[in-house]
């Protein structure tokens, strides 16, 4: 685990500032999904992010595709959360034609 604790999620507590009181529920929820799986994927890694594909995302956060987009949409707006698209690239040089979106939790 990232933080050398298995059975608890550690967590910024800028989600709940005033700050960020204008996030819908599933946009914060989305954030504390984020950041466990943060935290499963980097691991002892040296890397500070990870990847989903916006089905593995929406099935992680118990959401529907247009749900996760709404949410997504919104919380990258805000400083807590980076992200980028990305194909995997095989031996050859070879883009895939599926896309992930990495992830690097900023706060």
């Amino acid at each position: 685990m990232k933080h050398g604790n298995k059975y608890y999620l550690q967590l910024s507590r800028k989600i709940f500032t005033e700050e960020y009181s204008h996030l819908s529920n599933n946009a914060k929820w989305l954030f504390v999904v984020l950041n466990e799986l943060e935290q499963e994927f980097c691991g002892d890694k040296t890397e500070d992010y990870f990847y989903r594909s916006n089905e593995e995302l929406a099935k992680d956060c118990n959401f529907g595709l247009s749900t996760l987009k709404k949410a997504k949409s919104e919380l990258l707006k805000t400083d807590l959360v980076q992200s980028w698209q990305g194909h995997f690239v095989d031996d050859c040089g070879k883009k895939s034609e599926k896309h992930f979106t990495y992830y690097r939790i900023k706060s």
